[in-house]
C-alpha cells in the first residue's frame, strides 16, 4: 500500500474538522477544551483508505484560528499536499490566505479545494467564492487539482471529493527510496507493559523493529521494540506514514514536540545554516521552523536573498528542506529554503564567490569548502539526507574522504614549493603541519610525483637533495664498502638506495647487483693495469670476482662506454 499525508488548511469555523469526520468517521478534536469550545486548538490526525488506488491518505487536521499559528505550522510541516477548506458563505478569509502561504513555505504548491456548507449557501454566492479562490490560487502560483462542493452535515459531494483526492494524490511523486529515515515527533507517552511510545509523521526513509534510533537534538539512543500505524502493529514503517514507535529506553518526559527520530550516524546536528529567504532583515531575531520545531536565530546577509543563520539550539536538517519563519511577535514572515545545513567556511567572500554552486552544483561547493580536510562520504550524505555515491561526484576519494581535484592540485604545487625552498630535503612532519594535510593525502600526491622519495621521515627531491648527512645513507655506504652487493641484501636500504643510484653514489649493474662508485672506479683502474685489452679470465684473476659478479660488471662497463667487446676480449675506449 502507498502512503501519503495531506493537511487541511482554512479559516477557523470553515468546517475542516467536520469534513474530516464526514470523510473518515474520525473526530480529530480530542481535547476536552476543543469539545467545549467547538474549535480545533491542536493538530488532529485521521486517515482514509482509497482502495481503488491502494493508498492510505493520512490526514492532519490543522487549527484555523490565528492564535494557533504554531500548531498550524506543526501540521503542515509533515504534509505532502493540502486540502484547502473554504466556507461557501464566507469565502476567502485571513487564515485561508495565511495557510496557503504557510503551505508554500514548506514546499506545498498545490491543493484540492473543498467548498463547504453548500447546503446553507446561495448558488450564486458559491460561484463567486469559487471564482475568488481560483483567482487567489492563480496569483499565488498554487496549482489546483479541482474544486469540490460539499456539505459535511448532509453528506453532499463527499464521494466526489474522495475521487478528487484520489486523483490528486496519484499525481504527487513517490517518496525518494534512498532518503534517510526521519520522523517528526509530535507526542510521547508511557504505556504500562510497553514503556515509552513516540508518535509522529515519517517524512522520509523506513524504520524496522530492532533498528537503533537517535532522538535529536538530545542524542539519546534507543532500540525499536514495536511499530504501529493507526493502532495496527507493523514490522516496518515507511515514508509519509503516521507512526507510533515503542522505544522503552527513552524517558517520555524528556521528549518535546518537534524533536526528530533518526537512524544512528546518518544525519548531523548543526547550529549554523545557509538559507534563501525573502522578507527578513539581518541582525533581527526570528523563529525558524524545522519540521514542527521552532528555533530562534539571527540572520546575517550574504547576497540578495541568501543568509547565514546562527541558531540558538542545535537542529537536524538537510539540503533543500523548506520551512516557515516567524517574527518576534509570532507573525508569519516568509518561508525559507535550506541551501547548506552545515557550512564550514563562514567567510562572506568565499560564499559569495561560490554562491552559484550552491544552487547548481552543491556537491562541488561542499568539496571546495572542505578544502584540504576533505569531506567524508558520511558527512556529504548527511547534508543531502540520502546516501551519496562517490562515483557520481567529481571528486578524488582517499579512504572514505572526498576532495575536490583543484584542492589537491594546489596542495601539490605548495608541496613542490616547500621542497624547493628546503633545498630538496624536508621533514614529512613539517609537510603535514605546514600544508595541514593528512598522511593519506600526502601519500596520494606522492604517487603522482616522479623523482621524489621518502627516507627516514624526510621527503627528498632525488635530483637536488643533499643526502650525505642522512644516517641511512651513511649506513648504506658503510655496508657496501665490502664490494658488490645483491638487491636482497639491501632491502633495508630500499628507499635511500634509489636516491643514491640517481645521484651517482651507487651504480646498478643489472642482475639486481649494486656497487659503490669509488669501488667501481677502483675496479676500472685495476683493469687498466692489464693494458688496452683484457680477457674475462684476466679480469677475474685481477679483481678476484666470481663470474656471477664479474660478467655484470664488465657488461655495465660496456654500457657506460668505458670498454668495447671485441670477440673474446674487451678493449678500453678513448673515453677512458
Amino acid at each position: 500500500m502507498r502512503y501519503i499525508t495531506l493537511a487541511t488548511g482554512g479559516h477557523v469555523d470553515h468546517g475542516k474538522t467536520s469534513l474530516i469526520k464526514a470523510l473518515t468517521s474520525i473526530d480529530t478534536d480530542r481535547l476536552p477544551e476543543e469539545k467545549r469550545r467547538g474549535m480545533s486548538i491542536d493538530v488532529g490526525f485521521a486517515f482514509i483508505d482509497l482502495q481503488k488506488i491502494n493508498t492510505r491518505v493520512e490526514i492532519i487536521d490543522v487549527p484555523g484560528h490565528e492564535r494557533f499559528l504554531k500548531n498550524a505550522i506543526a501540521g503542515l510541516s509533515s504534509a505532502q499536499g493540502l486540502i484547502l477548506v473554504v466556507d461557501a458563505n464566507e469565502g476567502l478569509m485571513p487564515q485561508t490566505v495565511e495557510h496557503i502561504k504557510l503551505a508554500k513555505s514548506f514546499g506545498i504548491e498545490h491543493c484540492v479545494v473543498a467548498i463547504t456548507k453548500i447546503d446553507k449557501a446561495d448558488p450564486e454566492l458559491i460561484k463567486l467564492v469559487k471564482e475568488d479562490v481560483e483567482e487567489f490560487l492563480r496569483k499565488e502560483d498554487v496549482k489546483c487539482f479541482g474544486f469540490y462542493l460539499v456539505s459535511s452535515t448532509e453528506g453532499i459531494g463527499l464521494e466526489e471529493l474522495k475521487e478528487g483526492i484520489a486523483h490528486y494524490v496519484e499525481s504527487l511523486p513517490e517518496p525518494p527510496k534512498d532518503a534517510f529515515f526521519r520522523l517528526n515527533v509530535d507526542s510521547a507517552f508511557h504505556i504500562r507493559g510497553y514503556g515509552t511510545v513516540l508518535r509522529g509523521s515519517c517524512v522520509s526513509g523506513t524504520v524496522k523493529e530492532g533498528d537503533t534510533l537517535i532522538l535529536e537534538p538530545l542524542g539519546i539512543q534507543a532500540k525499536v521494540r514495536n511499530i504501529q500505524n493507526h493502532g495496527s502493529f507493523v514490522k516496518e514503517g515507511k515514508a509519509w506514514q503516521r507512526l507510533a514507535i515503542n522505544l522503552p529506553e527513552i524517558d517520555h518526559k524528556l521528549v518535546e514536540r518537534g524533536f526528530w527520530l533518526v537512524k544512528k550516524e546518518e544525519l548531523l546536528k548543526t547550529k549554523i545554516i545557509l538559507i534563501s529567504a525573502d522578507g527578513i532583515k539581518p541582525g533581527k531575531e526570528y523563529t525558524f521552523f524545522f519540521g514542527m520545531r521552532g528555533v530562534s536565530g539571527i540572520p546575517r546577509h550574504i547576497h540578495e536573498n541568501t543568509y547565514m543563520v546562527r541558531l540558538s539550539q542545535h537542529v537536524v536538517c538537510v539540503r533543500d528542506e523548506r520551512g516557515a519563519i516567524l517574527d518576534s511577535s509570532g507573525r508569519f514572515v516568509s518561508g525559507y529554503k535550506l541551501l547548506h545545513p552545515n557550512p564550514k567556511r563562514l567567510s562572506k567572500t568565499f560564499i559569495k564567490k561560490h554562491l552559484h554552486l550552491l544552487g547548481e552544483d552543491p556537491t562541488t561547493y561542499y568539496l571546495l569548502e572542505a578544502g584540504v580536510k576533505g569531506i567524508s562520504i558520511k558527512e556529504l550524505s548527511a547534508s543531502f539526507g540520502r546516501a551519496i555515491n562517490p562515483q557520481h561526484t567529481q571528486s578524488v576519494r582517499i579512504g572514505d574522504v572526498l576532495y575536490h581535484p583543484h584542492t589537491l592540485k594546489q596542495v601539490k604545487e605548495r608541496l613542490l614549493g616547500l621542497i624547493q625552498n628546503s633545498k630538496g630535503v624536508v621533514k614529512l612532519a613539517e609537510v603535514v603541519s605546514k600544508l595541514k594535510i593528512t598522511q593519506g593525502v600526502l601519500s596520494y600526491i606522492l604517487k603522482d610525483l616522479r623523482g621524489y622519495t621518502v627516507v627516514e621521515g624526510y621527503l627528498l627531491d632525488e635530483r637536488s637533495a643533499k643526502i650525505e648527512e642522512l644516517e641511512s645513507f651513511k649506513k648504506l655506504m658503510e655496508f657496501m664498502q665490502e664490494g658488490i652487493k645483491e638487491e636482497k641484501e639491501l632491502l633495508h636500504f630500499k628507499d635511500i638506495l634509489t636516491v643514491a643510484v640517481r645521484k651517482g653514489y651507487i651504480h646498478s649493474l643489472g642482475e639486481f647487483l649494486y656497487i659503490r662508485d669509488d669501488i667501481f672506479k677502483n675496479f676500472v683502474e685495476k683493469l687498466k693495469e692489464l693494458g688496452d685489452t683484457f680477457s674475462v679470465q684476466q679480469a677475474k684473476e685481477k679483481l678476484g670476482l666470481t663470474r656471477k659478479y664479474l660478467i655484470p660488471l664488465l657488461e655495465y662497463m660496456d654500457l657506460k662506454g668505458l670498454t668495447r667487446r671485441e670477440g673474446n676480449v674487451r678493449k678500453f675506449t678513448k673515453k677512458v
